[in-house]
């Protein structure tokens, strides 16, 4: 992502939109176990609450006894439940359960500085719903790595409204890390489903990427790639185990200076796969394509004047 030859790491997440917001001073908190005795497995969020200086849970006292009817029993008013940390509502059952924290939210890119990972978040327009598919590719031709996130999530608890504040986000880079918002008037993408799997891929041939979308409950969007710059599609032609080149990079070599690492995928983000041929963006006419195949080879090829689409095969 930030064109130095190392790859970086794209993670989304459920961002800083949610109910959870207010509670992040301190790591959140996961309780598991059988609580009522009963033999079932049983979840608890938790916070700290400042003022009380408890860990307390996230949710009420109707939604808890739903799922766990002795506590009414234990507590005949909400406002006893309320001034009750989980210690003193589970008692012994909590200190046999399981727990684990949650201290980071935001959708975010790692960056790889060759001894250790960088963590930096994407911009608040991609933490103002929770993020799923993630595809790397350059929307624009400019021949810097954009990203792409499919967004929003609607089946929450019943007292929580559902996380429906995204349409899609694409967030155009800088090529030395930075990351900016686009419109979706100036993008095109504009899906206000549950969005889900997402994949790239240059579908009529005319060397600009585009994006197909889906959804949970409702259709399937594929967006045309019109105002790009046409780039370099690459297709490479790997040994009989490996046809398509899974796990190799490329990376263009350009007069005086290299363009970004690609790498080929079986899987892209979330349930998809982007498409196996590439298309590299081409701000200038490249000299050369380097090709790190799965085990350590490296090739070198020179890429012919104007050309469109090019294949590698390994040798």
């Amino acid at each position: 992502m930030d064109g130095d030859g190392r790859l970086d790491i794209v993670v989304s997440n459920w961002g800083r939109n949610t109910k959870y917001e207010s509670h992040r001073r301190q790591p959140l908190r996961l309780f598991y176990g059988d609580f009522g005795g009963n033999g079932v497995l049983e979840i608890l969020e938790a916070y700290s609450d400042p003022e009380l200086k408890k860990v307390v849970p996230e949710r009420g006292l109707d939604a808890m006894g739903k799922a766990m009817p002795f506590l009414f029993e234990r507590f005949s008013t909400h406002r006893a439940y309320a001034e009750a940390s989980v210690e003193e509502i589970f008692g012994d059952s909590l200190k046999r359960a399981g727990s684990c924290e949650a201290n980071w939210l935001d959708s975010t890119v790692f960056f790889n500085r060759g001894d250790r990972f960088e963590a930096r978040p994407l911009p608040m327009e991609a933490q103002m719903a929770p993020a799923f598919a993630v595809c790397v590719g350059d929307m624009d031709g400019d021949g810097q790595e954009d990203i792409f996130l499919s967004q929003n999530f609607f089946a929450t608890q019943p007292e929580t409204p559902r996380y429906d504040a995204g349409r899609g986000l694409w967030l155009k880079g800088d090529g030395v890390g930075g990351f900016k918002a686009v419109p979706g008037q100036e993008s095109g993408v504009k899906v206000y489903g549950e969005q889900r799997g997402a994949a790239l891929c240059d579908y009529d041939g005319d060397g600009r990427v585009d994006l197909v979308v889906t959804q949970n409950g409702a259709e399937t969007k594929l967006f045309h790639n019109l105002g790009a710059k046409p780039g370099l599609r690459v297709r490479l032609k790997g040994p009989s185990g490996n046809p398509t080149g899974v796990g190799a990079t490329l990376r263009l070599k350009y007069k005086d200076r290299m363009g970004p690492v690609r790498e080929i995928h079986a899987g892209s983000g979330y349930w998809s796969q982007n498409s196996v041929v590439q298309v590299l963006g081409t701000p200038g006419p490249p000299e050369q394509i380097e090709v790190r195949w799965p085990g350590g080879k490296i090739t070198t090829y020179v890429v012919p004047l104007e050309a469109k689409e090019i294949v590698v095969e390994r040798n």
